[in-house]
């Protein structure tokens, strides 16, 4: 026997160790086609749509020029199409989109006692598995909504996302074409995805998500079964669409190392497989915009880097996006600080800079953090103390602006400004105890802190003190004094808010000694997307 033979033997042996399914893959075929009445069934009058990428997970396929696709699909896979550009996926009642097909046709296997309902037996694989889409005009300018870690563990907390975030995205006001959910939809609780999943439909737009670590199934033995109830539901656990000129990737970088061992940040090898696949068809002009539930990397924790809070495998990605000009990735994961890690030389990365945004999340630090405000919604303040929240990305061709809205509705509502330390009054004991608001004497070493929620430190904060011409503040990565005080006030009882962590948006500004009066100061922050806002301030000093 040849050499060569050898080879191509122990290659083939190889395959089969590692992926045994293959040997046991059918030939999936379909068209994807343009379905003019919209009635999910394929009809011979209606015209299949050439060059739609078909996957099975790990193969990429193009559809031919009547629409058509041949592919593998081995049991326990899913089957799904990458939306192009120009035209909508169909969506379920709660507004899912439908792209895939679940090929399990003995359902899950009984490799653990299933909490959680996973997925049911679909029989023998189907002569053809057709995929509709619904024509439409995608401009290249348009925007898009993003929530980071809803999670919520219990529906009383459902209740609270929905008064606090729903209620004011009612009908989608802000005509965004669709949502991104950057994972830890529900805090392991999988049976509230139904319930989830109703509140968000009533935004009114497509909502995509992927997996975070509260969405597995803990029980599993195994990364391969860990989100099985999550497919049951919302389908393939990673998957890519494209609309205008961003190509979206949608990532499971949740590493789960089975029952009882917890999870990295990885993304394993198949996948790693899959996304090479997928960007040989994206041409390299396109903006891919990547989602993750634990960040690709962040300098939270100290700028260390914990498997739990980073992508092990990330420098990998890198190299299979290194033809790429424009990335930007979004994610979610630490409940600490919100961060944006601009991606450079420093981290291997030759390319043109990008942005790696860890996201404030809608739940901030926990629906079970901070005092409850009238309508009984805590104020549940990240430890860096921005105020959980959510996003508008602006996308005009291949450049994206990120906005962030604290819940509440107000975009301009983006600082808060505060002293440090306080001002004070002397009493004849020579001790000191706050007065009024913002009312009192200067200590030394007073300076005005600001957090630019969401900000970072290529933005940029001015101070015009008095009426003064305008100074630029000096960005510090220090806990926020102002949140600090809001945890010593609730500390040790059940409103309490969570521990006071570094920020990475916090300027402050050293005050002079100042006269006795009143006194003000207006500050002025531009972010390094462009989006400015302004806020004034005053305090009063007293006199001896």
């Amino acid at each position: 026997m040849s050499n060569c033979i050898r080879t191509f033997l122990s290659i083939i042996i190889i395959t089969l160790i590692l992926f045994p399914s293959i040997s046991q893959a059918q030939k999936a075929k379909g068209t994807v086609y343009f379905d003019a009445n919209q009635n999910g069934q394929f009809e011979s009058d209606e015209k299949g749509i050439e060059g739609v990428s078909v996957s099975n997970g790990m193969e990429v396929v193009k559809t031919d020029s009547k629409g058509k696709y041949t592919i593998d699909l081995p049991p326990e896979s899913i089957l799904f199409i990458s939306k192009p550009s120009g035209y909508s996926i169909p969506l379920d009642e709660v507004q899912l989109p439908q792209f895939y097909y679940r090929h399990y046709p003995k359902g899950t296997p009984k490799v653990a006692e299933w909490k959680w309902p996973v997925i049911e037996p679909t029989g023998p694989l189907p002569k053809t598995i057709d995929f509709p889409l619904i024509e439409g005009v995608v401009p290249d300018s348009f925007k898009a909504m993003g929530f980071a870690d809803p999670q919520t563990t219990r529906d009383e907390e459902l209740d609270q996302m929905r008064k606090d975030i729903i209620d004011e995205l009612f009908g989608n006001p802000y005509d965004a074409k669709f949502g991104l959910v950057a994972g830890d939809l529900v805090n392991d609780n999988l049976g509230l995805y139904e319930r989830h999943n109703r509140l968000m439909s009533l935004i009114g737009i497509p909502i995509w998500n992927v997996p975070g670590n509260h969405d597995v199934n803990p029980e599993s033995p195994d990364h391969e079964h860990a989100t099985e109830t999550y497919k049951s539901v919302f389908g393939p656990d990673y998957y890519s669409f494209d609309y205008g000129q961003v190509h979206f990737l949608a990532l499971n970088n949740v590493g789960f190392l089975g029952k009882g061992n917890g999870y990295i940040g990885h993304i394993d090898e198949e996948q790693m497989q899959w996304i090479e696949n997928d960007l040989k068809h994206v041409p390299t002009d396109k903006l891919i915009m990547i989602i993750t539930h634990i960040p690709l990397i962040t300098y939270a924790n100290n700028r260390t880097f914990p498997k739990s809070t980073n992508t092990d495998n990330f420098k990998e990605l890198l190299q299979i996006l290194s033809r790429f000009q424009y990335v930007y990735g979004i994610a979610g994961h630490d409940t600490s600080n919100s961060w944006k890690v601009e991606v450079n030389h420093t981290h291997g990365w030759h390319g043109y800079p990008f942005i790696a945004h860890t996201l404030a999340e809608v739940r901030g630090s926990g629906w079970g953090r901070g005092p409850r405000d009238e309508r009984g919604v805590r104020d549940n303040i990240m430890a860096d103390g921005n105020p959980n929240g959510y996003y508008i990305f602006y996308f005009e061709g291949t450049k994206v602006k990120p906005r962030f809205i604290p819940a509440g509705g107000d975009p301009t509502d983006r600082l808060r400004i505060t002293l440090d330390p306080l001002l004070f009054h002397k009493d004849s004991t020579k001790q000191t105890h706050p007065v009024g608001l913002d009312r009192g004497y200067q200590q030394d070493n007073t300076h005005v802190v600001v957090n630019f929620f969401d900000g970072g430190e290529r933005d940029v904060v001015m101070l015009s003190l008095d009426g003064q011409e305008p100074v630029a503040m000096q960005y510090i990565e220090r806990t926020d004094p102002a949140f600090t005080r809001m945890y010593q006030k609730y500390h040790g009882t059940g409103d309490r808010h969570a521990e006071p962590e570094i920020s990475s948006h916090i300027w402050q500004y050293p005050l002079p000694t100042l006269a006795p009066g009143v006194h003000s100061v207006v500050v002025t922050a531009k972010d390094e997307f462009g989006f400015e806002d302004q806020e004034a301030f005053t305090f009063e000093i007293m006199e001896d």
